[in-house]
């Protein structure tokens, strides 16, 4: 069975069109399908695996607190945990809404027969208007483009689903409070739309985040008060539902919190959810080489042996997602034991430092992220030797990794 080499994901991994690339990666997935019951028993590449009952134990924690309906992140393929399987996995535990941050990733879920109602929290055109009302696509607005789709579905006979994001601080995507009571009230008036909510999101600064919700409650107050029904609000990621119980309101849109990490290290110290990650890296050692004295590791010899030692040859790279800039700082799991990463992390490899009397060898599994015996490596402490958020280590892992449920 042929497969996509890593030469082959460097080049798809930059193709332009992000429908052309949830295909590509969709066929990978369907190419691994018939693999995986040889995954983790034979080769060495690496693969992602899945805690589905992690996921479901991070939601229920979730619903605990927030006692609304949740509307589950899984934008970025799942935050790096597959949107496929996310998706179908939260389908099947009976998740009220699930969020996505391209329209393509709306349409691959429904493709692949999630029903659950998905909210595009991303940009349209209005190309894209015919595809969102077929496939029964809530779709976030807060530009004149509402104009489009209210025109596509007249002529489709129906109704398209919108939410309205309102801009109340954080400058990005959404029409500023300041000027949206009368976009409210124009998209109120076009005929082919029905308003199913509105939202706002919250910049995740503990005093601001008040004054936002002031602001984006103030505006609901007036709409409502000229007789427009808003249907559902919501404005509380993650770091809402831990830190501003107020920002609830009638749902809760987690992300980070679904896959078993927290917002900030305030919240990851206070470990209120008890949360349980979702995801493991791992791979096999490929290979075991012996250095003498003199003997350099890698490119521009960053490494030199000073003595005899081993060294275990890890079959991942930045092309996988995993950080390049970790070494001396970074650690891998091998047989429980952590080994310190030597010399450059490459676009296929990284090499591991073993003991002189190291009895690693040849197919060993190693966890890169995840649990070993009584060690573990965390998103989070990964994130501390990069300089970079746990979110963007889970995120970053390549879509072509196979990803295995248990």
């Amino acid at each position: 069975m042929s497969k996509i080499s890593r030469r082959n994901f460097l080049f798809v991994s930059g193709i332009g069109s992000a429908s052309l690339f949830a295909h590509a990666v969709d066929s990978r997935r369907t190419l691994l399908e018939s693999e995986e019951k040889s995954i983790g028993q034979q080769g060495c590449d690496p693969w992602i695996e899945l805690d589905l009952e992690n996921m479901t134990w991070n939601l229920n924690q979730i619903r605990k607190v927030a006692r609304v309906p949740v509307m589950a992140v899984i934008k970025a393929n799942g935050y790096g945990h597959g949107l496929v399987e996310m998706g179908k996995h939260l389908e099947k535990v009976g998740i009220d809404f699930l969020m996505v941050g391209k329209l393509q990733e709306a349409l691959l879920l429904r493709e692949k027969g999630v029903s659950s109602p998905i909210l595009n929290f991303g940009p349209f055109s209005n190309q894209d208007a015919k595809a969102i009302i077929q496939n029964n696509i809530s779709q976030s607005v807060f530009n004149q483009k509402v104009s489009g789709l209210s025109e596509a579905a007249l002529n489709l006979g129906k109704q398209a689903k919108v939410h309205i994001h309102v801009d109340t601080g954080m400058s990005r995507m959404g029409i500023s409070y300041r000027d949206a009571l009368p976009y409210i009230k124009t998209v109120f008036s076009l005929k082919g739309i029905l308003v199913e909510g509105i939202s706002t999101a919250l910049t995740e600064d503990d005093e601001f985040d008040k004054e936002q919700l002031k602001r984006f409650l103030n505006l609901c107050k007036q709409a409502e008060k000229a007789g427009m029904s808003l249907g559902l609000k919501h404005a509380a990621s993650s770091d809402g539902v831990l830190d501003l119980p107020s920002s609830h309101l009638d749902m809760v849109r987690p992300g980070i919190a679904l896959y078993g990490y927290y917002p900030s290290e305030k919240t990851q110290k206070e470990d209120r959810l008890a949360l349980k990650p979702v995801l493991q890296l791992k791979c096999r050692v490929a290979d075991v080489k012996t250095l003498h004295p003199g003997d350099s590791v890698s490119y521009h010899r960053r490494y030199t042996a000073q003595k005899m030692e081993k060294i275990a040859i890890i079959p991942v790279g930045y092309s996988d997602g995993y950080p390049p800039n970790v070494i001396n700082k970074g650690f891998v799991l091998i047989k429980g034991k952590r080994f310190p990463l030597i010399a450059a992390v490459t676009a296929n490899h990284c090499a591991a430092l073993l003991g002189e009397n190291s009895s690693v060898s040849l197919g060993d599994e190693v966890v890169l992220l995840g649990n070993q015996g009584n060690e573990k490596i965390t998103a989070e402490e990964i994130a501390g030797w990069a300089e970079v958020s746990s979110y963007k280590i889970l995120i970053s892992l390549s879509p072509f990794l196979p990803r295995i449920t248990k």
